[in-house]
C-alpha cells in the first residue's frame, strides 16, 4: 500500500510539474560557462494553455542542483526571496507578463556548479492552479581563471542540404591580461543527446571518418567554429567544441561538456510565407516576407533568416552577423519584423532571395517537449538597374579630373592673354599719342 501511494505521489507530481502535453511548456538551453566570480544569465520562456482563465499572477521559481528537476527552490520571485547561499545574488530580469522568466546569478563560485531548473507558477490570488517545469534545466559550468570558457549557440535549425556553420567562441578570464592568443588545435564531439562523447573532427587529422572529410571542416581562419556540408537527417544531434590556445606562452585546454543541438527537418507549409516574386531596384530597396503563425498556439522563439542563390549559397541576413555571407555582411539588415532590407545592391542583379522562419512550439503529444518548425518562401528574384557600379564612379572621377586640369589650365592662359593684350593696347596707345619730332 505504501509503495503504490509512493507511486500515486509521484504521478501526480510529475502531472503538476510537467503540465498536460501541447499545452506547457518551459525552454532553456543546455549548458552555459562562466568563470568564478561573474554573472551569469539563465534564459527561460515558457507557455501555457490559452484556455486557461482567471490568473492574477505568474511567479518564477528556480530550483538548483544535480538531481531530477534540480531539486530545491533558490529563489521565488512571489515573495522575491532566496535561499542563504544565494542571498542577494539572484534576480529576475526577465518579465513572466511576457513569458520571460530569466534570471541572473552574480558572483558565481565554483559550487555554483549544478543544473538550474526554471518552474512557471500560475496564481489565482494565492492560489496555485497550474506549474510546470523544465525537467533539465541549464547545466552551469564553473571555470577557474586559468582556464578558458566555450560558448555555442544552444541549437541550430536548418533544412537537409544545408550547409551549416556552428559557431564556437573561447573565452580567456579577464583578470589574464593576454596581449597575443592564437588556437592550437580544435576538436569537435557528437553526441545524439546532451552527451558528446564520439570525436568527428580534430583540426591535425581532420574529419574522422573517410566520408566526412570533404564534408566537414574549420569554418574560417584562426577560429574553432565547424562547417558541415550538404547536412542530412543523420547529422541531427548534438556538438560540442573543444580547443587548445595559447597566450602569452601559456597553453589552455578546454571541451564544452554541453553543446549545440543541430535540429535539421524537412520545410513545413504551416507557416504559409509570402514574398514577392519579383523586385527591382532602384524601385524598392526591401523584399517583403509575411507569414502566419500556426492557429492557437504560441511560439517559445521565433527566428527570421534570409538566404540567397540556387542552389543556397548562405545567409544574406542572419541575427549573428558572423553568419552571414562575406558578400552581404554589413549590406543588410531586417526592417519590421521580417523584411530584407538591402543597404546596396551592386553585384546582386538575378540573385534570388528567400525568406526562412524558425519556430519552436510546444509538442501536441508529448510532455513538455520542444519541437522546431522550418519554412522557407518562394524566393524572390531581385533586378538591378541604373545603378552606378564602380567602373561608373571611376569614369565619373576622370570626369571631374579632367574638367578640373582644363579649368587650372585655361584660367592661367587667359590671365596671361589678358594682360599681353592690355600690353598690347598700351603699346599701340603710346604710338598714336607720341608728339612727332
Amino acid at each position: 500500500m505504501c509503495g503504490l501511494l509512493l507511486l500515486c505521489s509521484v504521478l501526480s507530481l510529475w502531472g503538476a510539474v510537467w503540465g498536460r502535453p501541447g499545452q506547457y511548456c518551459v525552454d532553456q538551453p543546455s549548458g552555459v560557462e562562466v568563470f568564478a566570480g561573474d554573472s551569469v544569465t539563465f534564459p527561460c520562456s515558457f507557455v501555457f494553455s490559452r484556455n486557461l482563465t482567471a490568473i492574477t499572477n505568474r511567479a518564477i521559481v528556480f530550483q538548483a542542483g544535480n538531481i531530477s528537476y534540480c531539486g530545491a527552490p533558490i529563489y521565488n520571485s512571489r515573495y522575491g526571496n532566496t535561499i542563504q547561499e544565494y542571498k542577494g545574488r539572484v534576480s529576475l530580469v526577465g518579465d513572466p507578463q511576457a513569458q520571460n522568466g530569466t534570471i541572473t546569478l552574480t558572483s558565481v563560485r565554483t559550487s555554483d556548479r549544478k543544473n538550474f531548473c526554471c518552474r512557471v507558477q500560475l496564481l489565482n490570488q494565492n492560489t496555485i492552479i497550474q506549474q510546470w517545469q523544465n525537467g533539465f534545466g541549464t547545466q552551469l559550468t564553473v571555470r577557474g581563471e586559468n582556464k578558458m570558457t566555450m560558448h555555442q549557440p544552444p541549437f541550430i535549425s536548418a533544412l537537409v542540404g544545408d550547409t551549416v556553420t556552428i559557431p564556437c567562441h573561447f573565452s580567456i578570464s579577464s583578470k589574464k591580461k593576454i596581449q597575443k592568443i592564437s588556437v592550437s588545435s580544435v576538436q569537435w564531439s557528437f553526441g545524439q543527446y546532451l552527451s558528446c562523447r564520439t570525436v568527428i573532427y580534430n583540426s591535425s587529422t581532420g574529419a574522422e571518418r573517410r566520408e566526412d572529410r570533404e564534408r566537414i571542416s574549420v569554418a574560417g581562419e584562426g577560429g574553432a567554429s565547424i562547417l558541415i556540408k550538404r547536412v542530412t537527417t543523420n547529422d541531427r544531434g548534438w556538438y560540442c567544441c573543444g580547443a587548445q590556445v595559447t597566450g602569452d606562452g601559456q597553453v589552455y585546454t578546454t571541451q564544452r561538456e554541453t553543446g549545440t543541438n543541430l535540429i535539421i527537418t524537412g520545410k513545413t507549409n504551416q507557416m504559409k510565407i509570402k514574398q514577392p516574386k519579383e523586385v527591382t531596384f532602384p524601385n524598392s530597396s526591401t523584399i517583403s516576407c509575411n507569414f502566419t503563425l500556426p492557429e492557437d498556439e504560441d511560439p517559445l522563439w521565433l527566428g527570421i533568416y534570409w538566404m540567397f542563390g540556387n542552389p543556397r549559397e548562405g545567409f544574406a541576413y542572419h541575427p549573428h552577423p558572423e553568419l552571414i555571407h562575406p558578400r552581404y555582411r554589413g549590406k543588410t539588415r531586417l526592417v519590421g519584423q521580417s523584411d530584407l532590407y538591402l543597404e546596396e545592391v551592386i553585384g546582386m542583379d538575378n540573385t534570388n532571395f528567400y525568406c526562412r522562419v524558425a519556430m519552436r512550439l510546444c509538442n501536441d503529444t508529448q510532455q513538455n517537449t520542444i519541437e522546431t518548425l522550418l519554412e522557407e518562401g518562394a524566393g524572390t528574384l531581385l533586378h538591378v538597374v541604373n545603378v552606378h557600379g564602380p567602373t561608373s564612379q571611376w569614369t565619373l572621377y576622370i570626369i571631374l579630373f579632367v574638367r578640373c586640369a582644363l579649368i587650372c589650365i585655361l584660367i592661367p592662359t587667359g590671365i596671361l592673354g589678358f594682360i599681353k593684350i592690355r600690353e598690347d593696347i598700351y603699346t599701340i596707345y603710346q604710338m598714336k599719342t607720341r608728339v612727332p619730332q
